[in-house]
Order: C-alpha cells, then sequence, then structure tokens
C-alpha cells in the first residue's frame, strides 16, 4: 500500500506530520493530489481548545486530518467515473451528503442527517492525496489558481449567509467579523446590490481590506461601541440586514438587535461557544427574523459553491487580498500558529501549498 504525508491534529496545540496509508478510491470517486489548502476558523477552534463536538474520522478517534478547503489535480479515478480525467484542475466542494434523506432529497445536503465532510470525517486537505466524489469536484477555469479555488468554501458559504438574508438591491447591510467569512460576505452583498455596507471588526489590518473591497464604512469595535456608530453613520435608521460573521464567546446578537431595523433580518454564522442571553422582547416587537446559516446547498436549483466558482471565473470575488500567508506542509504547526495569532501575525487566511 502506498504511503503519504498527512497533518494529524490530535488536539489543542498538537498537530503531527505522519506518514499514512493513501486512501483507496471507490468507483464513483477520485484520488485528488493536494495543491493548496486553506486553514479555517473550525479547523483553528479545535487546534486552540478541546471541542464539545465528537471526532471520529478515517484515521481514528479523536483526531484527524483537516482541509476542507482545498484544490488540487486528479490523479486517479474510480472505475465508474465519467466526466474528470488526470490531471484536471478541480475545487473540491467537502460537503457530503447522503443523498437519500429528507433533506438532500430538497436538495439541503449541509442538513444531511448522515452529514459527512471531507477534512473531518475523511482525509482532508492537509495531506499530499486525499480522495472525494467525482460529483464533488469542479473543473477549474485556467484564470482560476489553486490558491484562489482553495477558498470556494469560504466564498459558499458567505453566499450562503447573503442569499439567506435574501439581500436585495438597495439594502443595508452590517457585516459583524472581517476575518474571511466577513469579506466575503461583504463583496457578496455588493453583488446582490446592497446599497451600503459596513463592516465591524477588531484588528485595523482587516477593516483596511475590507475598505480596498468596497465597505461603504468600518468600524473598529476595540475602539468605539458599533451599535453607537452604526446608529450615527445611518442618522439613527439602522441597517435592514445584518450578518454575523463572529461566534465564539461573544455576546454580539444582542448587540445588532439595536441596529436592525424594524421588520430586519439577522442571520447568523458562527460558531458559539457558550448559551447567548438575548432580549426577545425587542424581536418580538420590532418584528425582526433571526436565522442560521449552515455551510451552503442549493439556492435556484444551483449549487452555491457553483456559484462560488463563477464569481472567481469572472472576477467578480477579490481571493488575493484574503491570502496572507503561505507555508508547506511541513511547516503546519508554524501556519495554525500564525492564523491564531491574527493581530501580531496580521493574518487572514493562511493556506498550505503543495
Amino acid at each position: 500500500m502506498k504511503r503519504m504525508r498527512a497533518a494529524i491534529l490530535y488536539g489543542p496545540k498538537d498537530i503531527r506530520i505522519e506518514n499514512i496509508e493513501m486512501p483507496k478510491v471507490k468507483p464513483e470517486w477520485v484520488l485528488i493530489k493536494v495543491r493548496a489548502t486553506g486553514i479555517c476558523g473550525s479547523d483553528l477552534h479545535f487546534y486552540k481548545e478541546k471541542s464539545f463536538i465528537p471526532i471520529i474520522s478515517d484515521v481514528g478517534k479523536g483526531r484527524y486530518v483537516p482541509g476542507h478547503e482545498f484544490s488540487g489535480e486528479v490523479y486517479e479515478l474510480g472505475s465508474k467515473v465519467k466526466g474528470l480525467k488526470k490531471g484536471d484542475r478541480v475545487g473540491v466542494e467537502p460537503i457530503i451528503g447522503c443523498g437519500k434523506c429528507q433533506w438532500c432529497k430538497v436538495g439541503c445536503y449541509n442538513l444531511c442527517e448522515h452529514y459527512k465532510l471531507i477534512g473531518f470525517h475523511y482525509i482532508g486537505g492537509m495531506a499530499e492525496y486525499c480522495v472525494a466524489p467525482a460529483e464533488n469536484c469542479f473543473k477549474l477555469p485556467n484564470n482560476v489558481s489553486f490558491e484562489s479555488a482553495a477558498m470556494l468554501d469560504c466564498i459558499a458559504v458567505a453566499i450562503h449567509a447573503v442569499n439567506k438574508a435574501e439581500i436585495r438591491g438597495g439594502d443595508s447591510v452590517l457585516i459583524v467579523g472581517a476575518g474571511a467569512i466577513g469579506l466575503f460576505a461583504l463583496q457578496a452583498a455588493l453583488i446582490q446590490g446592497a446599497s451600503d455596507v459596513y463592516v465591524v471588526g477588531k484588528y485595523e489590518f482587516q477593516l483596511e481590506k475590507a475598505r480596498k473591497l468596497g465597505a461603504t464604512a468600518v468600524i473598529n469595535a476595540k475602539n468605539e461601541s458599533f451599535s453607537e456608530k452604526i446608529m450615527e453613520i445611518t442618522s439613527g435608521k439602522g441597517v435592514d440586514k445584518v450578518i454575523e460573521a463572529v461566534g465564539g464567546a461573544s455576546n454580539v446578537i444582542s448587540d445588532v438587535l439595536d441596529v436592525t431595523r424594524k421588520k430586519g433580518t439577522i442571520v447568523t454564522t458562527g460558531i458559539f461557544t457558550r448559551p447567548l442571553s438575548v432580549d426577545f422582547f425587542k424581536i418580538l416587537t420590532k418584528e425582526l427574523t433571526i436565522t442560521s446559516s449552515w455551510g451552503y446547498c442549493y439556492f435556484d436549483r444551483r449549487k452555491e459553491f457553483g456559484t462560488a466558482l463563477d464569481f472567481l471565473a469572472k472576477e467578480k470575488i477579490n481571493t488575493q487580498e484574503l491570502i496572507t500567508h503561505k507555508y508547506p506542509l511541513e511547516k503546519v504547526s508554524e501556519a495554525f500558529e500564525t492564523a491564531l495569532n491574527k493581530n501580531k501575525e496580521k493574518s487572514i487566511k493562511v493556506e498550505i501549498i503543495f
């Protein structure tokens, strides 16, 4: 059996490069030679602290090979694969639905009752090779690099949040969080026709990126109350739509209730690590809609992952402003530390390059 190098995350601050067996190719799957992989906020969560989420993966219980944001080349085809050939450049959608449950049947495979993820349950892109269903592989146009394609998952997450918010022409939008998801949500909201998009963040280097990407105004939450500033900027009107992209231990939902207009919409995308206290009287009397956004799926009979690739190919989405650091696989520990220490390293998206 052939072997390969892979980064295995065992727990907080414990990620190791090991030689493991290359995964076997199923009939309708392909083996991919990985070229670029992004470090996601969820990977950082597992790297930073012990998680309440149970881990059982192809490499054992309590450990996994990260990397659900990745791209590469088709290296080997399963016996039943059609439409792909060896050497094809592909971006890979990591979400794998069962295709049989009630949610998969209506296109919501992100809510699949038997949900699996490449880069968590299956070996991810922080290995020299990994496998994926052929139908999850999207051929890359020549003008889309491996590094940009490794961000398709992030872009699709942002697109799904914007779709859930039902952002339309003329809407005013607040993005809370200026990491990769927040900055892609900013761009997606502008594509959808939002008239004003405000971005809240904690680090000045992130907010400078938001300015470059078209934000109407940016607010540093470390220096001032963003709710007071938004009400000042909007002459007391507030905003139509809010997309939360922070999560963690923050109580940001309570803050955004004050700046959301009557009949407005709040969409949460972050993973919160503790229960939140929310004033439901404000929600009631303003008739607010609060909903969540988990991954991505079909929208208007089309995969949002495919829409993300279209935006990249048509140069509607800028990824280069967000890719701040690149490391080889053997420096994966250093890469995670860089991604974790955002303010010190001025990191937004850190990638592993093969």
